[in-house]
Formats: structure tokens, sequence, C-alpha cells
């Protein structure tokens, strides 16, 4: 079968111009199950996408070596092409045994089945420039967004409790949608609510997200200013908030970043998938409790509150 070198190990990111922060990626070339492509060196390079989801440049980040981990700065380098925007960029990991049978790395090469690179994560971090900065390790699901004829339609069932809004800290839903097959062109239907800590639904958000795009909503733009007042701790002045979001047509990555701008620090976080927990092991039957529950949970965010 045709195996494309630059989707065996991707990680898409979110470049957050808008909120002032820097980008990096920490990339490794150890299996986080030890146990796979032992001794294995890397060539690690990064896609740079416009705003509206063009693509615009491979840039070639350099070795990284056996048993070695590197961290890369993403914002100078995509800075050259899109200056002050939001916008997606796709780290990728290609190993060197690979990529020597091939004249270049955009080329595919043959192989008998797709080498398992399965949960190999990548170290994601914002950071203010004369500030604090903040992590998070994540993978991406293999084939993420391919609509391989015969695989089931990929879908987005989601919660988190890491919304805080107060004077001085705030909560950006970082949305991030991206396929590993360079021709997808499928528009993503997110939809979210928030709820208090005593379970009313206080908002509720609907966003189209075109293919290899991004989207930031601040969390406090959202929600009504006399509820958040109204759900403020009494000591630390926050409001709490749970997030479920649901897709039906598209896998998105939901990130979260509690940023004090004031003070220089961030946090990033990301959300919990349900089915990791509550759902039973055999496939089929997961995936037809989620797309159902995701069907479920859209129609009802589709009823009122929000945009």
């Amino acid at each position: 079968m045709q195996i494309s070198l630059l989707n065996l190990i991707t990680t898409p990111i979110a470049v957050l111009n808008s909120l002032g922060l820097r980008t990096r990626v920490g990339l490794s070339s150890d299996d986080p199950m030890t146990i796979r492509h032992l001794g294995e060196s890397y060539q690690a390079y990064l896609s740079i996408y416009s705003p509206e989801g063009m693509f615009l440049d491979l840039v070639h980040l350099g070795e990284i070596p056996a048993n070695r981990r590197r961290l890369f700065d993403v914002t100078d380098i995509a800075r050259k092409l899109v200056p002050g925007q939001d916008h997606l960029v796709v780290a990728h990991r290609v190993p060197n045994g690979l990529l020597s049978r091939v004249s270049r790395v955009e080329d595919n090469i043959e192989l008998q089945e797709i080498p398992d690179y399965h949960i190999y994560r990548a170290m994601l971090e914002y950071s203010y420039p004369d500030g604090g900065n903040g992590g998070v390790i994540y993978e991406t699901p293999p084939g993420l967004n391919s609509h391989i004829p015969g695989h089931s339609k990929s879908n987005t069932l989601t919660f988190t409790c890491q919304i805080a809004i107060s004077a001085t800290v705030e909560t950006h839903v970082v949305l991030v949608h991206h396929s590993v097959n360079p021709l997808y062109s499928n528009i993503a239907n997110f939809s979210f609510g928030l709820f208090s800590t005593s379970g009313e639904r206080v908002a509720t958000k609907n966003i189209a997200l075109g293919p290899f795009s991004v989207k930031s909503v601040d969390i406090a733009s959202i929600i009504p200013d006399e509820v958040i007042k109204q759900d403020a701790d009494p000591v630390d002045g926050q409001s709490v908030y749970t997030f479920v979001g649901a897709c039906e047509d598209a896998v998105v990555l939901p990130l979260f970043v509690n940023a004090a701008p004031m003070i220089g620090a961030v946090g990033v976080e990301h959300t919990h998938p349900p089915q990791a927990y509550l759902l039973p092991s055999d496939l089929k039957l997961k995936q037809r409790i989620k797309s159902e529950a995701s069907s479920v949970w859209k129609s009802l965010f589709s009823t009122g509150g929000g945009s």
C-alpha cells in the first residue's frame, strides 16, 4: 500500500498570534511504549497554513537523533508567512530509515502495512514573551479525518471542567481542524455548551470550521456578564464552568488556554474524551454509542442559548 511519510506521525498545532502568545513544540524520538522502533532517528518538518486553510510551505526543522528530544520555536518560523493572525501548523516526524528510500519527503512509499506509531505524543507550549509558559502533551488519532472508504465516520464528543473566568483570568477554547488527507474539504460543524456548577446551561456556541483551520473563542465573550458575576466565588472571584462539545462530521481537537495577561501567566489543557472512561471496549458498539451521544448533544445545543 502507498504510505505518506509526512503523515506517519503528525501533530496539528494552533498558532495563537491574536493572544500575544509564542508557540513551541517539543518532539521526541522515543517510543512512549518503549518496545517499538528502538534506536530510530527522525527528521522533523513543519507544514504552515494560512488563516484560511491554504497550504503555504513545508519547512525542515532538523534531525531528532535516537533517544533524544528537541524543542522547536514555531513562532519565529511561521511568522515569516503569517505575521499576526491565528492559523494552523502541523509538525511531522519522518523516520530516517524510510526517508532514505524516497527522493523527496513528500513522496509516498510502498509498504506492506502502516507502521505503528500510535501514541507518539508531542508537547505544545504557549508563552508570553516576557512572562511564563504553559504546556500540554497530546496525540492525534491515526488517520485523522482521512475519510477512508469503509471506515466509520469521524466525529467528536468531549468535555472538560477547565473553564475559569475572573478579573485577571481568561479562558480561550481553541479548536483545531486538520486532516492527513491533503484533498480534505469538509466543513466541521462544532457545537458546545457551558454549564454552571449547579448544572444550568449558561451559553451555547455553534462554529463552522473550514479544513486546515483553527478558531479561538474567548469564553467570557459568550456568557452574559450578569451570569459571570452571579457565579463568581466570593473568595477568589473566579467563575467556573463545565464544557461539553460535539461534532458529528469531523474530529475537532479542542484545547483550552487559561491566561492571565496582566501577570504573564498561561496554562494549557486538553479535554477529556468521555468514551475513554464510559464506553464499552467493543469497537463497533463504542462507535455507535458515541455517534448517538454526539447527535443528542448537537440537537440539545441547537435549541437555544448562543449563536
